[in-house]
């Protein structure tokens, strides 16, 4: 677990997924925010009907029933809504609650995933139609921006596509 704090507030949490030790003893690691620990459950088959708040706490509750602790959340402020505010989801597949909140909630009804603490430390899931947080600061490289780095994979690029129609 990796908590980074500027001063005294808390400005990330979340866990090591990568660690690369240099010639000489230096370290690099890569790291993924707390969302990442939605990765970490699976949802049963379900047939869910409600509204989007409702299968959000389907989903949360879900998660929590089968991690640690430091993994689990509560409900926060959902802004989202449908039109007539009454969704049907279902599944049948085994899948990951990330792979479950991405496809039936964040994709048919957009917003915005925001994870916020209280000064207990108890996490809360907030599902925003619109992001609360702007942020006026310029990106400057050299002054804010320190380091830049493009990564080329070539695994997806295709030199020759042979199509073979329709079965």
């Amino acid at each position: 677990l990796i908590e980074v704090y500027k001063g005294d507030r808390k400005i990330f949490r979340g866990r090591v997924i990568k660690e690369v030790v240099g010639f000489y003893k230096d370290k690099t690691f890569t790291c993924e925010g707390q969302l990442g620990f939605l990765l970490d459950s699976i949802v049963r088959p379900y047939t869910f009907t409600g509204t989007p708040a409702e299968y959000l706490t389907f989903l949360i509750n879900s998660h929590n029933d089968q991690v640690d602790d430091y993994k689990k959340f509560n409900l926060g402020t959902v802004t989202v809504t449908d039109p007539n505010d009454y969704i049907v989801r279902s599944n049948e597949a085994y899948e990951s609650t990330s792979d479950n909140l991405q496809k039936r909630a964040l994709d048919p009804l957009g917003g915005y995933i925001f994870i916020t603490e209280d000064e207990e430390g108890a996490r809360f899931i907030n599902w925003y139609a619109e992001s609360p947080y702007q942020s006026g600061q310029s990106i400057e490289f050299g002054s804010n921006l320190l380091d830049f780095t493009k990564t080329n994979r070539t695994e997806d690029i295709a030199t020759a596509i042979i199509p073979l129609g329709v079965e």
